[in-house]
């Protein structure tokens, strides 16, 4: 690991910010809001509407399995009304002191801040195309810089070539997006000595990593074992702070429906992303938030964890499930590598030469029975490939080896036409 000096440095990241983040200006009336709150003070600025034309009285939530009782949380009165109310662009004040800053579309925004449309943009190979990072990059315009993958995570390797090589007369990649923990499509988690390289790596070439973990709290592989994240491994190998950006999720552990993630990064970066929300949809969801607020107060920081861990213990046992009936049915058809995290396993077909999974699922998975997600849709430059994507998460236990006997219907299919 690299040393650290007596100081540890905080990045500067403004040189690396982008020049259409700095166009935003800011919201001549959320900027007032703040200023409500101050004693004496009568405000005359927002248009929100009265709290007594609510219809909502009382918000319940009921707890799966707490004992009688103690199951139950009642949302009422003013902290009702202020859920139901306009909020501030930065998030719950209080859900903030919980667990950071509670946004929506966060990756989206972050990468604006630091990237103009056409600009170079490092990606971890696979990633989810069709509804994520990739999908909003290729959107704007980035160019798309492919870091290669395996099963021990990002590979170091591929992305010190990709920057040793870059062409002198333009400009390098200020990102690197990456899912360190039970990746989609993969399920592969990235070793920790895998991680100090390439935090090495951003030093040395100047750029932020992107830290999209998901799935962090989905970890099911031995605890003493874990790699730790980025955001935790800075100063040690580095000895500096400011270089990695961090997302976490509620979606994977509490509800997806209620559209929260939570950004950990610098000011400078924060403020940039508070600029851009106040500009176009104002703030996070204000009743979502107490409803997350109200539930991690009632938990605490070690109830939070023992339903992380519980929660990681379903998808453990489903992910056993499921490997065991690909053992049965998918030994010399499909080769994978066994998940720690997460909810998805990455089969690679053993099809014939030049064949697609996109063309096999497309002309022959109605008539099996059975659906997956083909690999060209992970892949940045749409190129063919033989993986297919499998979760899960909701399939029934059940059903988990007549999938994997129908996969192999498909695969030995392919074989016989070729």
């Amino acid at each position: 690991m690299g040393s650290i000096g007596a100081n540890n440095a905080v990045v500067d990241q403004t040189p690396l910010f982008s020049s259409r983040v700095q166009k935003w200006e800011p919201g001549a009336i959320r900027s007032l809001l703040p200023l409500e709150a101050l004693p004496g003070m009568i405000s005359l600025v927002a248009g929100k509407p009265s709290p007594e034309t609510f219809p909502i009285a009382e918000i319940t939530i009921s707890l799966k399995g707490a004992p009688k009782g103690t199951g139950r949380i009642v949302v009422d009165g003013d902290e009702l009304n202020q859920a139901l109310q306009y909020g501030l662009p930065r998030g719950n004040a209080q859900l903030i002191q919980v667990c950071s800053v509670a946004y929506q579309e966060l990756i989206h925004r972050v990468i604006q801040v630091f990237t103009d449309p056409g600009d170079p943009v490092l990606l971890e190979t696979w990633v989810s195309l069709p509804l994520g990072v990739a999908g909003f990059l290729r959107a704007d315009g980035q160019q798309l810089i492919p870091v290669y993958s395996d099963a021990h995570g990002l590979d170091p390797a591929s992305l010190e070539q990709a920057l040793s090589k870059w062409p002198g007369n333009s400009p390098r990649p200020k990102v690197l997006y990456t899912t360190p923990t039970g990746s989609n499509p993969t399920g592969q988690s990235c070793i920790e000595s895998r991680k100090a390289e390439i935090l090495r790596l951003a030093k040395r070439f100047n750029f932020i990593i992107l830290e999209d973990d998901a799935y962090y709290y989905l970890n099911y592989g031995d605890e003493k074992k874990r790699a730790r994240s980025y955001l935790a491994l800075e100063r040690e190998v580095n000895g500096e702070s400011g270089r990695v950006v961090r997302f976490d999720s509620l979606s994977k552990i509490v509800s997806p429906g209620m559209r929260l993630g939570i950004l950990t990064a610098p000011a400078a970066v924060v403020d940039k992303v508070v600029r851009i929300t106040e500009n176009i949809n104002l703030q996070p969801s204000s009743t979502t938030q107490l409803l997350a607020l109200s539930l991690l107060r009632h938990w605490g920081q070690a109830g939070f964890l023992k339903h992380c861990a519980e929660a990681a213990e379903v998808y453990r046992r489903r992910r056993d499930v499921f490997v065991s009936a690909a053992k049965r049915h998918l030994q010399g058809r499909a080769t994978w590598v066994v998940p720690t995290a997460g909810m998805f396993v990455w089969l690679e077909l053993k099809l014939p030469p030049g064949m697609d999974s996109f063309e096999l699922l497309r002309s022959q998975g109605m008539k099996n029975g059975v659906l997956a997600i083909p690999g060209v849709a992970f892949m940045p430059g749409g190129e063919q490939t033989c993986y297919i994507r499998v979760s899960f998460s909701l399939v029934p236990e059940g059903d988990m080896d007549e999938a994997c006997r129908r996969i192999a219907g498909l695969v030995d299919g392919c074989a016989c036409h070729s």
